[in-house]
């Protein structure tokens, strides 16, 4: 039995939450549940909050130094007793945030109208990233075999050759698919822009949703002195800190280190650390290793849940397989033959229900959705009976 309650109820009432108090803006009605954005009906574990409170019950914010023993061992030890990878100080540089990190290796390595590749579908964040950046979208889209994602190396080699093309956006896990990608895929990837000059940017904001944690590889393990590859990650998924600024990324490329945190510091002016981050990310990853693996046999519970509901009443309509890691289920309604538009319509007007339209995620039409499942099991079983009752109407159909 688990010693964390994750059905427990939770309110966000009055903190001005985007999932709850920014949903009519962008639904464009009122009064819907919400199952889009990324983070989670789940509190903070307890150790964090407390850490944080101590902090400010110091009561001077300052700027504050992240170059210090305590960050960097606990990052070190996080890693090596989660996924068994030593890491070095030097390798590990805060930033203010994962997408600012991405951004900014794209724009150094970059120029406006290069090409960018990404694979299809993609988190929504990086397309809108690299539309306002003036960059190309690359599309390399995954294969759908059975259920599952594949890489499509012979295209992605292709892409990498085209003169154009300076970089590649890697999510691991893949966000919205949930696909966890193997260490022989990893070496491939890294082998095909090592060849081709290609700068290799890894997002692992969701390695800690990998179920077991030990078929998650880190493209870390693959990394090498001097190579044109960063990875970027931080503790905002994990312990649903995404209202506290802050991430790190790791890199054995002192150069492009050093060229990330000088340009933190003196172009932006953002070399300030966030303090409350920092002691946020020493407790968590000293003390809620325990709060993480029984948290993940929640949402695994949830995602079978949401598998065995569409077998049982909508199969006529969805297809969904159960993911390897995050908190995000993928759904396709391809089978229901209806459009895009007609369904993300009826799940709001019919459903009440606000999940993510799976167009966002790509450069081409796309008949998914996607339902975030970190919440009590309650919201979850809502969830899924506003989803069928949508799907009945819109299809007239008599299933039960």
């Amino acid at each position: 039995m688990s010693s964390f309650d994750f059905n427990r109820q939770t309110t966000r009432k009055g903190t001005y939450s985007v999932q709850y108090e920014g949903t009519e803006k962008l639904f464009g009605t009122g009064g819907l549940e919400p199952f889009w954005i990324a983070d989670m009906d789940i509190e903070t574990p307890e150790a964090v909050a407390e850490a944080m409170k101590k902090r400010i019950d110091n009561g001077i914010f300052g700027y504050t130094k992240w170059q210090n023993p305590k960050f960097h061992g606990a990052v070190k030890g996080w890693w090596h007793q989660r996924f068994g990878i030593t890491l070095e100080d030097e390798e590990i540089h805060y930033a203010p945030s994962v997408m600012f990190t991405i951004g900014e290796v794209v724009r150094q390595f970059s120029e406006e109208g290069d090409g960018i590749i990404l694979t299809m579908p993609s988190y929504n964040a990086f397309i809108g990233m690299l539309k306002g950046n003036g960059r190309e979208i690359v599309d390399c889209p995954l294969i759908r075999n059975q259920g599952t994602y594949e890489f499509d190396f012979d295209h992605f080699e292709k892409l990498c050759r085209r003169e154009d093309v300076k970089a590649y956006i890697h999510c691991s896990p893949h966000n919205p698919t949930g696909k966890v990608w193997t260490r022989d895929e990893l070496a491939k990837i890294r082998d095909i822009c090592l060849r081709t000059g290609v700068f290799l940017i890894s997002d692992e904001i969701h390695m800690d949703f990998t179920r077991p944690k030990e078929q998650f590889v880190s493209m870390v393990e693959l990394m090498e002195a001097g190579d044109p590859i960063l990875v970027t990650t931080g503790l905002g998924k994990t312990f649903n800190l995404a209202s506290i600024p802050h991430s790190y990324f790791i890199t054995r490329n002192r150069h492009l280190r050093l060229k990330i945190g000088r340009n933190i510091a003196s172009k932006y002016g953002m070399g300030a650390a966030n303090s409350l981050a920092l002691e946020a990310i020493h407790a968590a990853y000293t003390e809620c290793g325990p709060w993480v693996d029984e948290l993940n046999r929640h949402i695994e519970q949830n995602m079978q849940l949401v598998e065995a509901y569409i077998a049982a009443h909508m199969s006529e309509w969805l297809d969904f397989k159960k993911p390897d890691a995050t908190y995000l289920a993928w759904i396709s309604f391809e089978k229901s033959g209806l459009e895009d538009e007609e369904v993300h319509k009826a799940l709001i007007d019919i459903g009440g229900i606000a999940v993510s339209p799976g167009h966002i995620y790509d450069v081409k039409n796309n008949q998914h959705f996607r339902f975030n499942v970190a919440s009590s099991r309650h919201r979850i079983e809502d969830g899924l009976e506003r989803i069928h009752r949508t799907f009945k109407k819109i299809t007239k159909s008599t299933v039960q």
